[in-house]
């Protein structure tokens, strides 16, 4: 109880309780009931690797670890392929999120006692306890597309005592039996809201997600739902793993033949600064990823489309040289990046709280400090919300 005392006290100082009904949720939900015996935590050891946090080895220590304000608790690596049995790397795909970030979800989501919840990323089941606490368990239902953790999570809400919907399926198309939702929320990025969830949402409706880019993760977009318009901007950070459905695909494939030129930038000045500048960059191109190898003269920047069949490779050194940049494919990547940079740079670097985001019949517009001031748009793309 000395950890959960200690956990509570932190966040009443951080005003993670809002509204006292989070803080009854809170006290009420038990998270060591939703947390397994062993799970990787965020510290690595000396070759970096993640060592499990195992109850049976060192409870103490997994007391501390799942009341820890600012801790997550890793469930799963490699979509379950590497087992929980010792120090481990690999690519995150579950964890029960922490305690700060989830009351801050919460405080934004601003559900009413009889809200109508959607909610999806199941995982351990915790997020769904709360909602359950806040909102009733008739008015949740809580989606989760991989097998093992839905059952999981569904086995540790009934031992809790609650019964919401739980489905196994994906969450990217919602769950329309149970519609309209006064409030869809996700613990699972996105790079864009999916159609099925504004089309599920109800008049009034709040829909609130982790949002990654390419460039960089951790957007919190809130959107408002009003005559079929779902609307809003970005009100916070939330790194979270990615949805399954929109996952970066890592894949190169470009034409043979290449076309040479010099850069009119230097390649040094972007991406460049924090992860807030990054992410407003890749809100502009949503579609771009880029990765940045070696040191010094040969360094160079590597930008490569959605699609693998565009690709540019830009030198640091000598970048005004007509041989700096080396384009490949149908796009040329870097002189689209030049120009997302440039918009950023004239608009006086916008933080990318300053940007918002509308979803309606027409598609998606991105749009910086009011709707009217449009910066990209596009129609959907299969149902995905991204370009």
């Amino acid at each position: 109880m000395e950890h959960r005392r200690i956990s509570r006290a932190e966040l009443d100082a951080m005003g993670a309780f809002r509204s006292p009904r989070l803080r009854a949720a809170f006290d009420a939900v038990d998270r060591e009931a939703f947390a397994p015996d062993r799970f990787w935590g965020y510290d690595t050891d000396d070759h970096g690797l993640h060592e499990v946090v195992d109850k049976h080895r060192d409870e103490e220590a997994w007391r501390r670890t799942v009341w820890g304000t600012h801790r997550s608790l890793i469930l799963q690596m490699d979509d379950g392929v590497t087992p929980e049995q010792g120090p481990a790397r690999g690519d995150f795909t579950s964890s029960i999120s922490g305690l700060d970030i989830v009351f801050e979800k919460l405080n934004r989501l601003d559900v009413r006692p009889d809200s109508c919840v959607l909610h999806l990323g199941t995982a351990s089941g915790y997020d769904s306890a709360l909602l359950c606490e806040l909102v009733g368990d008739g008015n949740v239902t809580t989606v989760e597309c991989d097998p093992v953790l839905a059952a999981g999570g569904a086995a540790n809400l009934a031992r809790a005592g609650y019964g919401p919907t739980t489905v196994t399926g994906d969450g990217l198309v919602g769950w329309p039996p149970n519609a309209p939702y006064d409030r869809i929320v996700s613990t699972a990025a996105v790079r864009g809201v999916p159609e099925a969830w504004c089309a599920q949402a109800g008049e009034g409706a709040v829909v609130l997600t982790p949002f990654n880019t390419l460039f960089a993760p951790g957007g919190l977009p809130r959107l408002g739902v009003r005559g079929g318009v779902a609307e809003g901007r970005f009100v916070g950070g939330a790194c979270y793993m990615w949805a399954r459905g929109h996952r970066p695909v890592r894949r190169i494939d470009p034409p043979d033949r290449a076309r040479k030129e010099a850069s009119v930038l230097d390649p040094a000045e972007v991406p460049a600064g924090d992860w807030a500048d990054r992410f407003a960059l890749g809100l502009l191109l949503p579609d771009v990823a880029y990765a940045c190898r070696g040191e010094g003269e040969g360094r160079r920047t590597q930008l490569w489309d959605e699609d693998g069949t565009s690709v540019a490779v830009v030198r640091h050194g000598a970048w005004w040289l007509p041989d700096a940049v080396t384009v490949y494919g149908r796009r040329n990547l870097w002189a689209e990046l030049v120009r997302a940079y440039t918009v950023w740079r004239c608009e006086g670097q916008p933080h990318y709280q300053r940007f918002g985001l509308t979803y309606d019949a027409r598609g998606r517009r991105l749009w910086l400090d009011d709707p009217a001031v449009v910066l990209r748009s596009s129609p959907h793309r299969n149902g995905t919300g991204w370009d």
